[in-house]
């Protein structure tokens, strides 16, 4: 049985109900669990029944989904035709969390859902990006940044998976070198997401007034309906210092998770504008657990919702420019997208 895969900035908060879906799960894969093709499938249907954050903000009729898929099955089908009735199930979410993964014995591919699932996001190039800089210069593996002209800096975000200690210096240390340019380009696209705790402290080294960024309420009851109390997360100055001139965040498809909470908090300081393409639209933590045949899936579990009150789910958060880049020109050396964000700081 697999552990409860929170993403550790709201973990804490969730310990109660983590106690509710590890029960949930010892219940339904005990020692006895039948493991043939219908009770798979109705495995899988069950446990998004029971812990899917988001079928009303989506509003989808899952039980409608469950009459539609379950009549395909039967215990005499193979690996092969059970896995695609329960990805045709499962695409109906269109959930970038969601994934279904067969044991490596099967020899069958693993499942993602959601747009990036389906799509190949060709509108970014790390290394055309390259030719923009005249200066770079790493932390760690995971931030890198530089000068795009001689006022205006960048730092790319790749992922929020570090420890949360390792933050504070880090950020010390990148602030201390862009703080005298007039205006910074954050980059996340390339960042899939990581720590909520992380991308939230990051955020908040941008921050000059405490403004709410987001709420989660997270699913605690058979019904859809369901849900614990609301969770209200804050945009708020933290750190040494903070850097709080003009600050243009590029995102795309391959902006998520944490990367739009994130996101979700830099909109809340007055100085930051949103280039680029939409979000890929995954706010929820999620659970990873196992079918009784052994093989896994992850199921988002919240209620996220913007400033608002909106859950972005399967939406994602829409740039106050767009510029979406074509792979021709990302060929020809050209990132509008980024030429766009230089000429609003410069």
């Amino acid at each position: 049985m697999k552990t409860i895969q929170f993403r550790p900035f709201l973990q804490i908060t969730f310990v109660a109900a983590a106690v509710f879906l590890s029960s949930c799960s010892q219940k339904l894969i005990g020692p006895d669990a039948p493991n043939n093709p219908v009770a798979n499938f109705d495995h899988l249907w069950g446990e998004y029944d029971k812990m899917y954050g988001a079928f009303e903000p989506k509003k989808i009729d899952w039980q409608a989904v469950y009459q539609k898929y379950r009549p395909q099955v039967s215990d005499n089908m193979t690996d092969a035709e059970l896995l695609n009735v329960m990805t045709q199930m499962l695409d109906v979410l269109d959930d970038n969390h969601v994934y279904l993964r067969p044991t490596a014995n099967t020899k069958l591919p693993w499942y993602s859902g959601g747009i990036l699932g389906r799509t190949r996001v060709e509108d970014y190039n790390g290394e055309v990006v390259k030719t923009y800089l005249s200066e770079t210069k790493m932390y760690g593996n995971d931030l890198e940044y530089g000068k795009l002209t001689p006022t205006v800096g960048y730092l790319l975000l790749k992922g929020f998976e570090n420890n949360s200690s390792y933050y504070p210096k880090a950020m010390d240390e990148v602030l201390t070198y862009l703080k005298d340019l007039k205006g910074v380009v954050i980059d996340l696209r390339a960042n899939g997401g990581g720590e909520d705790r992380v991308s939230q402290y990051i955020a908040n080294r941008f921050a000059t007034e405490k403004h709410l960024s987001f709420t989660a309420r997270l699913r605690n009851g058979p019904h859809h309906a369901d849900f614990g109390p609301e969770l209200r997360f804050y945009t708020e100055p933290e750190g040494s210092f903070q850097y709080t001139k003009p600050v243009v965040v590029l995102t795309n498809r391959s902006s998520y998770s944490s990367a739009e909470t994130f996101m979700l908090a830099m909109l809340q300081n007055k100085t930051v504008t949103q280039v680029g393409d939409v979000t890929g639209g995954a706010f929820s933590d999620a659970v990873e657990r196992d079918l009784p045949n052994g093989w896994s899936f992850r199921v988002p579990i919240a209620d996220v919702r913007d400033a608002n009150g909106k859950n972005l789910e399967g939406i994602g958060i829409t740039p106050k420019i767009v510029v979406r880049n074509k792979p021709e020109d990302l060929k020809a050396g050209h990132d509008y997208a980024l030429e766009t964000a230089i000429g609003l700081l410069n």
